[in-house]
C-alpha cells in the first residue's frame, strides 16, 4: 500500500475555497435571510449629497467632505432611517441609577454619538425615549455600530449589566444595560 500524500488546496478539487481550508463564506445567501433594505444595493450619482444631513457620497461611502455645489440629491441610508421611524439598533437603560444619574449618562451620550458620527456618518443616535416611572431610558440608533460603541461606552463607565441580542436579517440590534 502505497502512502498519499496530501495535495495543496489549489489542487485538491473537493476544497471549496483554494486560498484557505475554510468553506466559501455565503453571508447573506441562507435560506429565509433578509437582507437590511436600508442597506446600499446600488450607487448614487457621483458626487452626491443627502438633503437632510449634507453627508456626500463619493467612491461608494458617504462623508462629511463638505457637499458639492449643484451635485444630485439623494437621501442617505440614515436619514431615510429617521425618516420612516425604522431604527437598526435599540438600547435600553434600566435601573435606579438611570434616574440618579441621568446627566452623566446624557454627557457620555452626547460626547461618544459625536465621536461615532465623526467617524461613521450613517451610524447616528435616532432618539432617547425617557420613562422616568420605570428608571428607564431607550435609545434608538440607524447604525449596529452605534449601538454597539454606546453600549460598551456605558458599560465601560458605569459598570453594571450588559446584554445583547444579536438579530438576524433586518431586525434591530436589542441591546439592554442595566444597574
Amino acid at each position: 500500500m502505497g502512502r498519499q500524500t496530501p495535495q495543496p488546496a489549489s489542487q485538491n478539487p473537493a476544497s471549496p475555497n483554494p486560498a484557505s481550508q475554510h468553506p466559501a463564506r455565503r453571508e447573506g445567501l441562507e435560506e429565509g435571510h433578509q437582507a437590511d433594505p436600508y442597506r446600499l444595493n446600488r450607487k448614487f450619482d457621483q458626487p452626491s449629497t443627502c438633503p437632510d444631513c449634507q453627508a456626500s457620497y463619493h467612491q461608494g461611502h458617504w462623508s462629511w467632505q463638505l457637499p458639492v455645489p449643484g451635485a444630485p440629491q439623494h437621501r442617505c441610508p440614515a436619514c431615510q432611517r429617521i425618516r420612516d421611524r425604522v431604527p437598526a439598533g435599540e438600547l435600553t437603560l434600566s435601573g435606579a441609577f438611570v434616574s440618579e444619574h441621568y446627566g452623566e449618562i446624557l454627557g457620555l451620550i452626547e460626547h461618544t454619538e459625536a465621536h461615532i458620527r465623526q467617524e461613521h456618518p450613517l451610524e447616528r443616535l435616532i432618539e432617547i425615549a425617557i420613562d422616568d416611572n420605570h428608571h428607564q431610558a431607550v435609545l434608538t440608533f440607524t447604525g449596529t455600530h452605534a449601538t454597539h460603541g454606546m453600549s460598551e461606552a456605558i458599560h465601560h463607565a458605569f459598570g453594571g449589566e450588559l446584554e445583547a441580542a444579536y438579530p438576524e436579517g433586518s431586525t434591530p440590534l436589542r441591546v439592554h444595560w442595566r444597574r
